[in-house]
């Protein structure tokens, strides 16, 4: 869907003229866009690969008392939100406010790993078929499931690790609600309070979305002091969670990420 497609969309719900649309984000995963009506109201619309399942993670995230954006309206090609004012960026007070939200998170429990429906990045599909077993997940939903789309040598070593799992991961941590896609970029910060956003939520291993905030940086100390929640050795597990965005990357933008899928099969000593 266009812009001025999901702009007919977003008129015809909110019963009021848009007057002014701000590009935020605009790529191959989807379009999202600041739009202002003639009510002088403000509200983040987006399409993408499946805006309804988006939008239900997000309610789901506010239900349990997640700080993330309110859906409006959500449907197969357009999500209408709450547009959050970003008055900072990830001070030491957000970060810290981010581990508090973390424990938070985290502590949302299931009876098992998964999602009730799949989801995806762009062209990248996302299992989440419920399992009692977190390696057996990890391996079939993460990892094994992208093998025909590696290089020959990296799809040969994925293999070898995933043969030998449970070596690397626990079969059965706390299972945990994750954000599923958790780096800097997808953080609001309102007033040092960090708002979540872009959602690609399961029940997992609490250290996946720990991995993800240390793939493209490193928190500072300020999020690991209120963040309560990690285990011992918890960094020697971190090259297995990074290598599912590094593989997600790949796929979608191309050679640039083999180095870093190298490098943290090369961490794991593969």
């Amino acid at each position: 869907m266009n812009k001025i497609s999901l702009i007919q969309v977003a008129e015809q719900y909110l019963e009021n003229k848009i007057e002014n649309t701000q590009p935020l984000t605009q790529g191959d995963l989807s379009e999202t866009f600041m739009i202002t009506t003639s009510a002088e109201q403000n509200y983040v619309i987006k399409n993408g690969a499946s805006p309804n399942t988006e939008g239900n993670m997000l309610k789901f995230l506010d239900q349990h008392h997640i700080d993330v954006p309110k859906v409006i309206f959500a449907n197969d090609t357009l999500l209408i939100m709450e547009a959050i004012q970003e008055t900072n960026c990830l001070s030491k007070e957000a970060w810290q406010n981010l581990g508090l939200t973390l424990n938070q998170l985290h502590q949302i429990h299931n009876p098992s790993y998964g999602w009730q429906e799949d989801y995806g990045f762009g062209k990248v599909p996302l299992k989440n078929s419920f399992s009692n077993n977190w390696v057996e997940f990890w391996r079939e939903n993460r990892l094994l499931c992208y093998i025909d789309q590696l290089p020959i040598h990296i799809a040969v070593q994925i293999e070898k690790l995933t043969t030998n799992l449970d070596h690397y991961i626990p079969e059965h941590p706390p299972i945990s609600l994750l954000h599923g896609d958790l780096w800097s970029g997808n953080i609001i910060t309102h007033i040092n309070r960090p708002y979540l956003i872009d959602p690609a939520c399961y029940f997992g291993h609490n250290e996946v979305d720990i991995a993800m905030l240390n793939i493209f940086g490193s928190p500072p100390d300020a999020f690991y002091n209120s963040y309560s929640l990690l285990e011992p050795n918890w960094q020697e597990r971190l090259p297995v969670y990074q290598l599912f965005p590094a593989i997600v990357h790949y796929i979608l933008f191309g050679n640039y990420y083999v180095d870093m899928i190298q490098t943290l099969l090369t961490r794991l000593k593969i």
